[in-house]
């Protein structure tokens, strides 16, 4: 298990159990302001990723310590989240 936190409270959780599978395509997307400083510190401790703007907005792609697919965007998507109503 693994705890990331920030400054201002946000956390991410992260748990690994024995028979785990890597995620190919489903992932999570982090948001952030500056990409430019996001690819500078992954570059700065050799963590490979590869970039993109078929969304509209800039953001990479890359693996986590365990092997899942990440996204990080600048800014935002320009389509609203998809709101699903309980039955």
């Amino acid at each position: 298990m693994a705890w990331f936190g920030l400054p201002d409270g946000r956390q991410l959780h992260i748990g690994v159990t024995p028979d785990f599978q890597p995620r190919q395509k489903g992932h999570p997307a982090l948001r952030c302001t500056d990409l430019g400083r996001v690819m500078t510190q992954l570059e700065g401790h050799g963590v490979p990723y590869r970039t993109d703007d078929d969304a509209g907005v800039p953001r990479l792609y890359l693996r986590d310590p365990w092997g899942n697919r990440l996204e990080i965007v600048e800014g935002q998507h320009a389509a609203p989240p998809v709101r699903r109503e309980r039955p």
